[in-house]
């Protein structure tokens, strides 16, 4: 996977149902209109079923796929738009084979890793938790579960990977260590991790702290646009 300089990546379309109401063309022209060379759509993923929300429903998924590989041909020699999908790592769903199954799909590119909530047990997840618990304890279940989803291969980019911190306001020892064992597994696996300028508008989702320890990693900056206007070359 080749992401260029010039390239917009992390963009997500109308269906995810918390981005801008507009079609997924809107965005390629704004891309080309700024003289962008590529454009990576990467909008939420379903999971069969559809359990969880802010995301495009399974029957939209194949839709998603060929309404974008339509504007690949039209817009080619023009510019590149690129399809993938950003997806949590979900145990029970590997074990049932879906992220094969996505990565298996016709015209589909790649996996952005976008671990906002973790499985805690059958049909359990973190966003059950208590406040407490979350300030104390999310930014281990949500690292851990980046960390295994890494070593599968499944994944092509970890986006915004120090977000796992959010609820914490003081950096601490234990943070430091888990932000530590996930750099050091992208860096072994040679998976890329996105500093997601989105996350720098909100407070404690952006952490210098975990940047500062990213050395000898590929580093790729994404845009994380939900609305035309966020689209924009780095």
């Amino acid at each position: 996977m080749n992401v260029s300089e010039k390239d917009i990546f992390h963009v997500h379309t109308y269906r995810c149902g918390h981005a801008e109401n507009v079609s997924d063309e809107e965005y390629v022209k704004k891309a080309v209109s700024l003289g962008a060379s590529g454009i990576w759509f990467t909008d939420h993923a379903p999971f069969p079923g559809d359990p969880f929300g802010n995301r495009m429903k399974y029957s939209e998924l194949d839709e998603y796929i060929g309404t974008l590989f339509e504007l690949k041909k039209k817009y080619e020699g023009v510019i590149s738009v690129h399809i993938g999908l950003e997806i949590e790592y979900f145990p029970f769903f590997d074990k049932d084979g879906y992220y094969k199954e996505l990565k298996a799909k016709d015209n589909f590119e790649m996996l952005l890793l976008g671990q906002h909530m973790a499985e805690t047990g059958p049909g359990e997840y973190t966003f059950s938790w208590d406040k407490e618990r979350l300030c104390s304890e999310e930014y281990i279940a949500l690292g851990n579960a980046q960390i295994q989803a890494i070593d599968t291969g499944y994944f092509d980019v970890v986006a915004h990977p120090d977000r796992i911190f959010r609820k914490r306001k003081d950096w601490s020892e234990g943070m430091a260590t888990m932000a530590d064992h996930i750099i050091d597994s992208a860096r072994r696996r040679n998976i890329p991790l996105e500093i997601n300028e989105s996350s720098k508008l909100q407070n404690n989702h952006y952490r210098e702290e975990f940047w500062d320890r990213a050395y000898e990693v590929q580093i790729i900056h994404g845009v994380d646009a939900h609305a035309v206007k966020e689209v924009r070359v780095l």
